[in-house]
This record gives structure tokens, sequence and C-alpha cells, in this order.
């Protein structure tokens, strides 16, 4: 039996071997082995800021970015919830 090795061979075996091996890793040995943010480049911007509280979506942008993609809604709220805070 002959086998033929080619460039192109090694790259596919190499590509399906560690597509496999990373869906065999847990959640855990995941966030061990990869940086959060390599893992979020990977993310679409809604996907990395789902379950993020308003102020957490905030932090850390500057003063012309902090309101786009936000809906109005979630403005006045959060503006309400810092009257409260104040008070």
């Amino acid at each position: 039996m002959k086998f033929k090795i080619t460039q192109e061979s090694v790259k596919k075996f190499h590509k399906e071997f560690g597509s496999l091996w990373l869906a065999n890793l847990t959640v855990d040995q995941v966030l061990e082995r990869f940086d959060a943010k390599e893992l979020a480049s990977h993310l679409k911007p809604a996907d990395r800021l789902a379950g993020l509280s308003l102020s957490d979506r905030l932090a850390g942008l500057s003063l012309s970015d902090r309101f786009v993609g936000i809906e109005p809604e979630e403005v006045e709220d959060y503006l309400k919830q810092l009257k409260r805070q104040k008070k």
C-alpha cells in the first residue's frame, strides 16, 4: 500500500485534527488555553456584548462611542438608574 504525502494533504490533516481536538475540549480547557481577547475576536460584536449590563458595555469606551448601537430605551433606563443612585 502506497501513500502519497503532499503539502496539501498534510495541511488538510492538520486542519481536520485541529478541529477534532478543539471540538473535544471542555469550556474550562478552552478558557485555560486561549486568551480572552483571542476568543472574543471570533465573536460578532453583538455576541460579545450579550448578557452584559449597560454600564459594563460602556466601560472602556470613549464618549463618542458609548451610545453607538444602544437603543434609546436602554439609555433612558440607565439615566434613571443613575438618578436613583444619586439620591
